[in-house]
């Protein structure tokens, strides 16, 4: 923090995916910071009519005569070991995948929480299949919780079946059991009737981390309260339950949920009946689920209010929140609302549950998890204040809103089969947003942002070694939740972009509603996908795509003659070896290209440039009647563009005679690849600062963030010189006086004009610039003697307003404000102001500050 190269760096991430998981576990820690001392209230209950049953007849209840008994109260927890631990690997338990040959149907799951004392207690029966014989052990995923009664099997007949021994597998987070005979196989099919049942009684703990089922608390008019809910992506499910934790193995589930009086709970499904227990216990059971993986089963046990609209089939669409916060919740129900109804027509498939709540809650890990039918937040990425809130905030709720509801079909209808088809679920959430949010806010442009958000960041990850391919094996817990990355999220949408565009948007949908409808209920694999879409579109996706999804990085076009395309490996490190690591294509892409000439804005699309080919070579044109010969339309390519010099001098003149020719899109993409191709030593840098000059006369936000990010890039590499800098310094102060002067500090205009001119004047602060920094000294010093700041320069403001003025004053009076504010939004802002203070003894109390408050 304390200067904007960080900022920049900070807010692409911010503006790309802050509600992704990558980092999933260190990110726990940081929301841990941001939401402490939020002010919540009181709790409702939740009422919904009786369930509606699909037409498939999928959502009704398993025969009762067949259901365990559920438990009245919990049992007391047990010290001992059921299952103790063993490093017996003799057996399949041996392997990290689960066998085919055993797969769940159906779970009935009963949860007793006991919030006060930071446990619960469990009864799990599974119905599972068989499907080979000559087997006598049983195994499935168990983490930190234990067995604590005597493990139960039933055969088809509801025979006992004696186990004889069961232990814990830890390398693997299995628990397995060995029963007393050969177990003979099932009917392969999905019948109830011919199962084996499962029953485990088992408790866990409340406390210790943000994933499984646990809780966290908040405090509401001074009262300490407690929430507790599960997050379970990617292999957290086996944390709060036993169970088959693998995408594949889809199953319907009953749930039961035990607790407090006191208290609510929520589930996937609809409750379907509270039944109050005695002794100040409340039991809520749910409508049987769908079909769906371990990582969506959700429940949370809270006393929160929500906002409630409805779809336009009337389903209900809540946002619960904290009583105390249910203005600031309005924003999301009118938006899912929305977005909800754009989905259900565009991919012509109806959502599957009888309701959809979405809950925020304090202390959430991940920044959004989508859950079905019970969607989970952090509060940041779901609540806004009009009156508190900056509009890079609303457009993150209403991006990650919108991300989460693709899953709805995307994911949760048809999920990945494992985990290295990730991109399955993240790039198509993370593609599919943009369109969601564009339905629900037109003026924001959003189809285009996907550009600044998501394309051009993460080609810079993507042009070093260290890059994979999103399609990439995972063996272990550590190396699934790793791909939860910015290749999974951010490449994966950039390519289905460049697919839409090459197949047409037309049969682009049209492969995706055939996908859905194919596989629904089910799981499936990128080559189902592609099928899908080439079945649509009668063009050889696979064979084009495959290159862009099994091997990593990307190509970069070079311009030879005019109209002569040459494709080779882009990276950064000019002394890499570009062969390495090695890739089954030999980092050769089939690449489908756009091109215009400004003179003609018709684009024209080449037939493939196939990998296999040297070269290819455009139509010919004449500089002087046709103008600039533009590759790479909006960048829709995921690649880059190499001019020769004196195309690149041209391009520059262009852009400072008359930029408009080119869309802000356009604009946006010649100026991050003119850097990187500086960056990676193929262009000098005078080259790219030359298409810089027209910049005092640009007035768009896409362009001017990806100047931000490659000008930032060199002022953090040229900043300690103190010969280059200061000249380099002025040259950007007179780039960027005239937008920063036209802007001013006044909160006005539009959505995006506010984003812009908070990036704008930031990049003005940082440059030194002496007007920005009295501005942002002046409103910083109104504000300690009462008066507001606007919400879209508090962030610029707390930041250099702390870091001109220094002083302990200062500090304590960011301090108090952090600790009085209810709105997490507003506390990650004065908690960044509060870090910009360039005094040591400050930074210090800073640092022994929110460790002791933490």
């Amino acid at each position: 923090m304390g200067n904007d190269l960080q900022d920049m760096d900070m807010y692409e991430k911010v503006g790309s995916k802050k509600y992704c998981m990558r980092g999933k576990h260190v990110a726990a820690i940081v929301a841990a910071v941001v939401v402490v001392g939020l002010a919540v209230g009181l709790g409702v209950g939740l009422t919904y009519p009786e369930p509606c049953k699909s037409t498939n007849g999928d959502v009704t209840n398993p025969p009762t005569s067949s259901l365990p008994s559920l438990p009245t109260s919990a049992p007391p927890p047990s010290d001992s070991e059921t299952c103790p631990d063993e490093k017996n690997a003799n057996g399949d338990w041996s392997q990290f995948r689960l066998p085919s040959y055993i797969y769940p149907l159906h779970y009935d799951l009963s949860i007793h929480a006991e919030l006060d004392n930071d446990i619960y207690n469990g009864t799990v029966t599974i119905w599972l299949k068989l499907t080979r014989s000559n087997t006598k052990h049983l195994w499935l995923h168990i983490r930190e919780n234990k067995i604590t009664g005597k493990p139960r099997l039933r055969d088809p007949n509801n025979q006992e079946i004696p186990i004889n021994h069961c232990f814990e597998y830890k390398l693997h987070e299995y628990v397995v059991f060995e029963a007393s005979q050969i177990l003979p196989p099932n009917a392969n099919d999905d019948s109830l009737n011919d199962t084996y049942r499962l029953t485990l009684e088992f408790s866990g703990k409340l406390n210790g981390s943000l994933v499984g089922f646990y809780r966290t608390t908040y405090e509401e008019n001074g009262v300490t309260k407690s929430i507790a809910a599960t997050d379970h992506e990617p292999t957290d499910a086996r944390k709060s339950f036993p169970c088959f934790d693998e995408p594949n193995k889809k199953a319907t589930y009953s749930i039961s949920i035990t607790h407090g009086a006191e208290y609510s709970a929520l589930s996937n499904m609809p409750a379907q009946v509270s039944q109050n227990l005695g002794n100040g216990w409340i039991r809520t059971d749910f409508v049987k689920s769908v079909p769906m993986s371990t990582y969506l089963v959700a429940w949370a046990v809270h006393q929160f209010t929500y906002v409630e609209r409805f779809s336009k089939r009337g389903v209900p669409l809540r946002i619960y929140v904290q009583p105390l916060q249910n203005k600031t919740a309005v924003y999301a129900a009118d938006t899912t609302q929305v977005v909800f109804d754009f989905f259900e027509e565009y991919f012509d498939m109806e959502y599957s549950l009888p309701k959809l709540d979405q809950i925020a809650i304090p202390d959430f890990g991940t920044g959004a998890m989508e859950n079905w039918g019970l969607v989970t937040y952090r509060e940041t990425n779901l609540l806004y204040d009009p009156s508190e809130s900056a509009t890079v905030n609303k457009q993150r709720v209403a991006a990650v809103i919108a991300h989460e509801l693709v899953h709805q079909w995307f994911g949760n209808i048809v999920t990945m089969d494992w985990w290295d088809d990730l991109w399955l679920n993240e790039g198509f959430a993370s593609f599919f947003e943009y369109s969601g949010v564009n339905s629900s806010e037109p003026s924001w442009n959003m189809i285009d942002q996907i550009l600044i958000d998501d394309l051009l960041p993460v080609m810079r990850d993507d042009a070093l070694l260290s890059s994979h391919p999103i399609i990439v094996e995972v063996s272990t817990p550590a190396e699934i939740t790793s791909v939860f990355d910015a290749i999974s999220y951010n490449k994966g949408a950039s390519i289905l972009r460049m697919l839409e565009n090459w197949i047409t948007p037309e049969y682009f949908k049209l492969g995706c509603q055939n996908y859905l409808k194919k596989y629904h209920f089910q799981n499936a694999k990128t080559d189902d996908f592609w099928a899908s879409l080439a079945e649509a579109s009668n063009k050889p996706v696979k064979e084009v795509m495959d290159t862009w999804t099994r091997q990593m990085g990307y190509p970069v076009l070079n311009v030879v003659s005019g109209n002569t395309v040459k494709q080779e490996r882009f990276l950064f490190d000019p002394k890499a070896d570009s062969s390495q690591p090695p890739s089954p294509f030999s980092y050769r892409w089939n690449i489908p290209v756009t091109y215009y000439a400004t003179s003609n804005s018709a684009v024209k699309l080449t037939s493939i440039y196939n990998m296999s080919a040297p070269s290819i070579t455009l139509e010919p044109y004449d500089s002087s009647a046709d103008g600039f010969f533009k590759i790479n339309n909006v960048h829709f390519g995921y690649f880059r563009v190499n001019y020769e010099i004196q195309n690149w001098n041209h391009l520059a003149t262009l852009l400072e005679t008359n930029h408009g020719v080119f869309t802000p899109g356009d604009r946006a993409g010649i100026i991050d690849d003119v850097f990187a191709l500086a960056r990676a030593e193929r262009l000098d840098y005078g080259v790219s600062l030359n298409l810089t000059k027209y910049l005092e006369k640009e007035e768009d936000y896409l362009p001017w963030v990806r100047a931000i990010s490659a000008l930032s890039y060199l002022v953090d590499m040229l900043e300690d010189d103190n010969t280059i800098y200061p000249k380099f310094q002025e040259y950007l102060r007179k780039q960027v006086k005239p937008i920063a002067d036209d802007l001013g500090w006044k909160d006005e205009g539009s959505d995006v004009q506010k984003l812009l001119r908070s990036s704008v004047l930031s990049l003005a602060c940082r440059l030194g610039d002496s007007d920005a920094l009295n501005n942002a000294s002046s409103i910083f010093n109104s504000w300690k003697t009462g008066t507001g700041i606007a919400v879209n320069l508090r962030q610029l403001v707390y930041r250099y307003g702390m870091m001109q003025s220094n002083d302990e004053e200062s500090w304590n009076f960011m301090f108090q404000k952090y600790l009085e504010t209810p709105l997490a939004q507003e506390k990650e802002k004065l908690l960044q102001g509060l870090a910009s203070t360039n005094s040591i003894p400050l930074l210090d109390r800073s640092a022994r500050t929110f460790h002791f408050v933490f």
